[in-house]
């Protein structure tokens, strides 16, 4: 006798693109989040570094979801915001951080529960203070 076997498949809702500044603190090096995609675009989390072909992947996997409309970050340390202001200037999107005073380079702060569409998702900011003052976590709400 002969078993169905059922397959379900889940679609990953992001992509990790391991940023090339591996460290003490980074390990291998910093993971960047690249999420959402449709009417409402991509989001980046966290653009690490300034480096080209780092950069390239991040449009590239943007691109696949619709083009980067948004770049979010966790917080202001330099291994989390080193490719920002380079990625702003290449797309022309705005970045979103807690605070200026941690990431100067912000064109929004937002507050704890804001949040923003990602594909049929929703991602919402939460204030988690501790590793510093302006520390973000991103949930994803399916």
């Amino acid at each position: 006798m002969r078993r169905a076997v059922r397959r379900y498949s889940m679609q990953i809702p992001y992509t990790i693109i391991l940023a090339p500044n591996p460290s003490m603190m980074s390990g291998p090096g910093t993971n960047t989040i690249v999420l959402g995609g449709g009417a409402d675009g991509a989001i980046v989390i966290d653009p690490a570094v300034d480096d080209a072909a780092y950069l390239d992947a991040l449009v590239k996997e943007g691109s696949q979801r619709g083009g980067i409309l948004r770049i979010l970050i966790t917080h202001g340390h330099p291994d989390h915001i080193g490719g920002a202001l380079a990625l702003k200037k290449l797309l022309g999107v705005p970045i979103y951080a807690f605070s200026r005073e941690g990431v100067p380079m912000a064109d929004e702060e937002i507050g704890d529960g804001t949040a923003f569409p990602a594909g049929d998702d929703k991602l919402r900011a939460i204030h988690t203070p501790g590793h510093r003052f302006d520390h973000l976590c991103y949930l994803l709400e399916g």
